[in-house]
C-alpha cells in the first residue's frame, strides 16, 4: 500500500491564527469528524454504519452519534451521509498543494506543501523533513480545509491560505510598543505572539490571521475573534483600529546589541541611553555618508550656498577629551546639554556630521534653513530639533546632521519625529 510523501517546504510556529475550529472536542485520543467506528479513518465503513443508522437497522451510542453529525444539526441523516460522501471521495488521492494555516487549541503555524507522490492509502501521508520523517492521518473536510492527527496523538486542523509560500516580511514578526487609546507591548513570532498590557501589567497570548488589511486575532481556545484593520504608515509604524473604535499605533521594537553596537530596527544608535564601545573606530566618515554629503554639497552650490564639514568623525578618545574641556569650563550639567560624554556621541559613528560652524551662529544662515528644508533629500535628517531637548537630550544643533539613506530619511522628516521618537526609545544618561 503506497503512502503519500509530502516535501514540507515551511511549517514555522507562529502565534495567534483567529481560525474557527474544525476539529471535534477530544480527551486523551483526539477523533477525525464522521470517524463512527473509531479506526481513526473516515472511509466506506462509516458511511455503511451511517446508512444503517438512517434506516433504522442500527442504534447508535452517544459518542457514535456525535460522529454521525457532521453538519453539527443535533440529527444524524441524509445530509450528513452526503458530507461523509464527499470526506470518503476527496480522501482518496486528494493531494494538497500550496500554503495552510494549520492550528489547535493554543497555537498556529504556517505549512507550505510543494509537491508529492500519488497515494493508493489516501487517508496517512508521510512527512519528509530530510534527515527524519513522520507519519499522520488525514481527513478532508472540504476543499480548503483538513483534519489531521499526528503520529504522538496531536490533531490539528489546517485550512488553505494560498497558492504561494507565506511572504514573511508581510508578517508582524517582531517586537512591537503600541500607543493610542490603548497601551501594549507585543512579542510576535510569525502567527503567534502575546501582548503585555501596560496599564494592568497583564500578559495575553493570541493566534493571529493576517487577511490583506484586516487582522483576526484569537486568545486560548475560544473561537471568537477580535478584529483590527492595519494601516500601513511607514518602515516602522502601522495603526491598528479596531472594531469598538479604539486604536493603536505599533512601534517596531527590535533591538539588538552585536559586539557592544546597539541597533534599533538594524539602525546603529548612539545616544545618551545606548553608547558605543571604546574600541569602535570606522576610521572616519563612512563612505556612504560622504557620499551622500557630497551630492548635497554640489546641489546647495547649484543654489548659491556652500557647504562643508567643519567636524566629522571623532573617536572616542578625542570625544573623551573634548568633553572634558567642556566640563572644565561649564561644569558637567551644563556641558551635557550640548556635548556628549565619551562613547555616547553620534560623530563616533561615521554617520554624522557638524556643518559649516558647530555653533549657534548658524542658526540663521541662508545654509541653515537650506539644510533643514532639503538634507532628508540627500539621505540626512536635522538630528537635534528646536523643541526637542527633553527627547533628544542636547539643545536644537541646525547644523547636526546624521545619515540615514534617503527612503528613511524621508518618512523621519515627513513624521515630524525626531529619531528617538520615531524608534520608540529614548535618550537619557543611566549614571
Amino acid at each position: 500500500m503506497k503512502k503519500a510523501l509530502i516535501k514540507r517546504a515551511a511549517a514555522v510556529l507562529a502565534s495567534a491564527a483567529l481560525l474557527p475550529s474544525a476539529v471535534t472536542a477530544y480527551a486523551d485520543t483526539p477523533v477525525l469528524m464522521g470517524d463512527i467506528n473509531g479506526d481513526g479513518k473516515v472511509n466506506i465503513s462509516d458511511a455503511v454504519l451511517l446508512g444503517a443508522y438512517i434506516h433504522g437497522r442500527t442504534q447508535f451510542t452517544p459518542e457514535q452519534f456525535a460522529q454521525a453529525d457532521i453538519n453539527n444539526d443535533d440529527s444524524a441523516d441524509s445530509l450528513d451521509l452526503a458530507a461523509m460522501k464527499f470526506i470518503v471521495i476527496a480522501n482518496l488521492g486528494r493531494m494538497p498543494g500550496g500554503t495552510w494555516i494549520a492550528s489547535d487549541d493554543a497555537a498556529a503555524r504556517y505549512f507550505y506543501f510543494n509537491g508529492g507522490e500519488g497515494t493508493e492509502d489516501g487517508d496517512c501521508f508521510t512527512f519528509d523533513y530530510g534527515d527524519t520523517s513522520e507519519e499522520a492521518r488525514v481527513s478532508w473536510l472540504n476543499s480548503k480545509a483538513f483534519n489531521i492527527i499526528w503520529s504522538d496523538g496531536r490533531l490539528e486542523t489546517m485550512r488553505y491560505y494560498g497558492d504561494k509560500p507565506i511572504n514573511y516580511d508581510d508578517l508582524l514578526t517582531g517586537q512591537w510598543t503600541g500607543s493610542g487609546t490603548v497601551n501594549r507591548v507585543y512579542d510576535i513570532k510569525g502567527v503567534n505572539g502575546s501582548y503585555l498590557d501596560t496599564d494592568t501589567n497583564r500578559s495575553t497570548s493570541f493566534m493571529y490571521e493576517k487577511n490583506g488589511n484586516d487582522l483576526y486575532f484569537r486568545s486560548g481556545a475560544e473561537d471568537d475573534a477580535t478584529h483590527a484593520v492595519i494601516n500601513p504608515v511607514d518602515s516602522f509604524h502601522i495603526d491598528l483600529t479596531w472594531d469598538d473604535g479604539t486604536s493603536e499605533r505599533l512601534t517596531k521594537h527590535d533591538i539588538k546589541q552585536i559586539n557592544g553596537i546597539t541597533y534599533v530596527n538594524g539602525i546603529l544608535i548612539a545616544n545618551k541611553t545606548y553608547d558605543l564601545p571604546s574600541t569602535y573606530n570606522p576610521g572616519g566618515i563612512l563612505p556612504e555618508a560622504q557620499a551622500a554629503f557630497n551630492e548635497m554639497k554640489a546641489a546647495a552650490a547649484r543654489d548659491g550656498l556652500n557647504l562643508w564639514i567643519c567636524s566629522g568623525f571623532r573617536s572616542y578618545n578625542y570625544q573623551r577629551d573634548l568633553y572634558n574641556s567642556y566640563v572644565n569650563r561649564d561644569g558637567k550639567a551644563k556641558a551635557d546639554t550640548y556635548s556628549a560624554r565619551p562613547g555616547h556621541s553620534e560623530h563616533q559613528t561615521g554617520l554624522a556630521m557638524d556643518i559649516n560652524m558647530a555653533g549657534d551662529a548658524f542658526n540663521n544662515t541662508r545654509e541653515a534653513k537650506w539644510l533643514a528644508e532639503h538634507c532628508d533629500e540627500y539621505g540626512f535628517i536635522l538630528r537635534y530639533p528646536q523643541g526637542k531637548q527633553d527627547i533628544t537630550g542636547y539643545k536644537y544643533e541646525s547644523w547636526h546632521v546624521r545619515y540615514l539613506g534617503k527612503p528613511l530619511a524621508a518618512e523621519v522628516t515627513d513624521s515630524g519625529l525626531t529619531l528617538e521618537e520615531f524608534l520608540c526609545i529614548d535618550s537619557v544618561y543611566k549614571y
